[in-house]
């Protein structure tokens, strides 16, 4: 159901938990948290609202937003394979199955593809796959070069293997994926900002923003109606198959657009989750 803006500021009215994506949503494009977004975001604890982040980032890089934005409560991370709050306190942590992690780096040397291993604090990669960083393009994220991984199979909450090979990709998916994602999840998805790279997601299994969504409102004793959510990618429909008030960016893609509730006239570059907030909270200075 679409709202217009009346029924939106209603709607408002119960809820108690904002949950936003970072990327594309939160900050612009040159990785900034605007003004008003900064100024809104202080304010809403005066009104009994929570706000924070479901993100495919790793848990380090958002550290800089949560102190910045003063958020305190859990943040969903590495798209739910990690929920935990600024200084720690983890509510949730799924690691990759060991034996899965060796397979996904056996199949990456075969078919000539990189691989990165994902912690909560850096992304782990090898000389071989050094240029995996530029097709990563994870911001704010740690990388850290390692002469082998053998040693840095501990922790590893989510794999990426990228290449130019869509064929290979889709081979090592399916591989990965047997039998009937048991073990792990592994996603295709097309890169955002190379049409030409091709990536391969691996998280444990039904680990998503989802899954951390709720998970989270469960621990915050969120009800559906009392949550409204943030986003502008397809990494961001599972927030909005959850069930709260969906908002999409102006910039959003438009899949995500049609499952929305509400579109901001605004997009990411132009402060346009500080002007919704400003738009849903009309008395809020």
């Amino acid at each position: 159901m679409r709202f217009n803006e009346d029924q939106l500021i209603n709607k408002f009215k119960d809820v108690k938990l904002i949950v936003t994506d970072i990327d594309g949503t939160l900050v612009n494009n040159e990785g900034k948290i605007g003004e008003l977004t900064t100024k809104m975001v202080r304010n809403l604890s005066g009104r009994g609202v929570l706000f924070t982040f479901a993100t495919q980032r790793v848990f380090s890089s958002v550290i800089p937003f949560a102190d910045e934005l003063g958020i305190d409560i859990p943040m969903i991370t590495m798209n739910g394979a990690l929920i935990s709050d600024r200084k720690g306190g983890i509510l949730y942590k799924a690691a990759v199955n060991l034996k899965k992690i060796k397979k996904a780096i056996e199949f990456s040397n075969k078919y000539y593809l990189r691989i990165a291993l994902c912690r909560p604090n850096e992304i782990v990669y090898t000389d071989q796959n050094s240029v995996i960083k530029d097709f990563m393009n994870r911001r704010g994220a740690e990388y850290l070069k390692v002469d082998s991984y053998d040693n840095y199979m501990d922790n590893v909450l989510e794999l990426i293997i990228s290449g130019d090979n869509k064929k290979s990709i889709k081979k090592i998916q399916s591989k990965l994926n047997f039998p009937l994602k048991l073990h792990v999840n592994a996603k295709y998805f097309r890169s955002r900002s190379m049409k030409d790279v091709h990536h391969l997601e691996v998280l444990r299994s039904h680990i998503n923003k989802k899954h951390g969504l709720k998970l989270l409102t469960k621990h915050l004793g969120i009800k559906k109606h009392e949550l409204a959510v943030l986003g502008d990618w397809y990494n961001d429909r599972q927030l909005f198959d959850f069930g709260g008030i969906n908002i999409a960016l102006e910039n959003a893609v438009p899949e995500l657009k049609n499952k929305a509730n509400f579109i901001t006239s605004y997009s990411n570059n132009e402060d346009g989750l500080g002007k919704f907030l400003k738009k849903a909270y009309p008395d809020l200075n």
